[in-house]
Parts: C-alpha cells; structure tokens; sequence
C-alpha cells in the first residue's frame, strides 16, 4: 500500500500525511505550491473512495480547505505584459489608484499547517457548542416531561386545595425547571378542563382557577353526546 494512503488507514495526523505528500512530489516547503498539494491528497481520497477503505471526516475537511485554498490561488490571473502607451494627461487630474492585495508567493508549509489548524478547531468549537446545546435541550425535555402523569396530579391536588391561585404564588421560590413542571402541568389540566386559566396583560401573572366537578362532568358530557356527530352540529 502507498505510504500516504497506510498514514491515512491507520488514523496518522494531517500533517504527517501532509509532509509525506510534500517529499512524494518534491515540493519545497519554503514556498509550497497548494495547487500541486490539494490536487495530491484528493488523488488519494479518490483512491481511498475506489478501493472503499474509511475515508476519516477530519481530511474530509482538510481536503475542502485545501480546495478553498487552490481556488483562491487560481483566482488571481497575472496580466499579460503589453507595450506601454503614450497617453498625454495635459489638464488631466491624477487620481489615486485603489490599494489591491496580489499574492507575491506562495506559502510556507507551516503556514499552511497554522491555516488549517486553525479552521479545525474553530470547526470542533462550533460543533462542541452544537452538541451541548442539543444535550441540553435534551437534558430538560427528559426533566420536564418525567412521569408527567403523575406529575399533573399532584400539582391539581395541590390546587385543589387552594381553589384559586396565580402561577407566580404557586411557583414562588421554586428552580426553574421546577417552574417549568409546573407550566407544563397547568398546559395538561388546562386541555382536560380540570382548571381555567386567563392572564389580563402579556407576559404577566396567570391566574389559576379550579373547575368544579359538576362544570367538568358536563365538559365531559358534551365531548361524549359530540362522538360520531357531524362537525355542523357539535356544541350547536
């Protein structure tokens, strides 16, 4: 197997697989060619991908930087040289010239090295974020929606008790996933007209009012009497 294709099988760094490329093809390290270096490492991921062996998704990624590298190298085409013209500026007012940035060489292999390190790791860093955002998301969904059933009752006996209440009384000194239970749980007795639920102003308090029996046995009532009636005729 080639040498560059074993570094890559056995889970070598990009910057050993880098350097054997760059002795392979005789490139100066003192002023790398990207070109020559991008179009080497996706020859061997063609080769990786023919042959099915695992292509690792960290050259994945170094492959595309190289790629966005070589891309902006062709960007800049040098002009032809043309024979000066004679142009008289008698009367004419010179105007300053816009600053363009024309890449004088090519880069180092460290430098290159330091470029694509750095793309990793702000790529790891957006991943780690991603990742705990969701476990997180995750993490409060499981507390939240853990033995919600029995959850509920206990927070309807609780109210039971008071008759009347507000969210902000009913959650006062609690943490805020325990809040959010509590929300929750009001959301669940709210849908089965165990208790009435109004809130005057935007985003202030919720007032909590617990039906009676006789309110939510006709509820119930209704809902049956309303199975396999028409849409037309139901709560008519």
């Amino acid at each position: 197997m080639d040498k560059v294709l074993e570094l890559i099988v056995n889970g070598s760094d990009f910057e050993s697989v880098l350097k054997e490329i760059l002795v392979e093809r005789g490139l100066d390290p003192w002023n790398l060619d990207i070109v020559l270096m991008a179009e080497s490492l996706l020859k061997y991921m063609s080769q990786m991908e023919f042959i099915n062996f695992r292509i690792p998704a960290r050259f994945v990624i170094v492959s595309a930087i190289l790629l966005r590298m070589k891309s902006e190298t062709l960007i800049y085409v040098a002009p032809e040289p043309k024979e000066p013209e004679t142009i008289d500026l008698t009367g004419l007012q010179m105007l300053e010239m816009p600053i363009k940035r024309i890449p004088a060489r090519n880069i180092t292999f460290e430098e290159l090295v330091h470029a694509i390190n750095k793309v990793l790791n702000e790529t790891q860093t957006k991943e780690e974020i991603r990742l705990n955002r969701e476990q997180k998301i995750e993490n409060i969904k499981r507390l939240v929606e853990l033995e919600v059933d029995d959850y509920v009752d206990r927070i309807y006996g609780e109210i039971q008790k008071i008759r009347k209440t507000t969210y902000y009384s009913l959650t006062k000194g609690k943490e805020p996933i325990e809040s959010a239970k509590y929300f929750v749980a009001m959301l669940h007795l709210a849908t089965q007209q165990k208790v009435n639920l109004s809130q005057q102003v935007l985003f202030e308090d919720i007032d909590i009012t617990v039906k009676e029996l006789e309110e939510i046995h006709k509820h119930v009532e209704n809902m049956q009497s309303d199975v396999g009636k028409p849409d037309s005729e139901k709560n008519s």
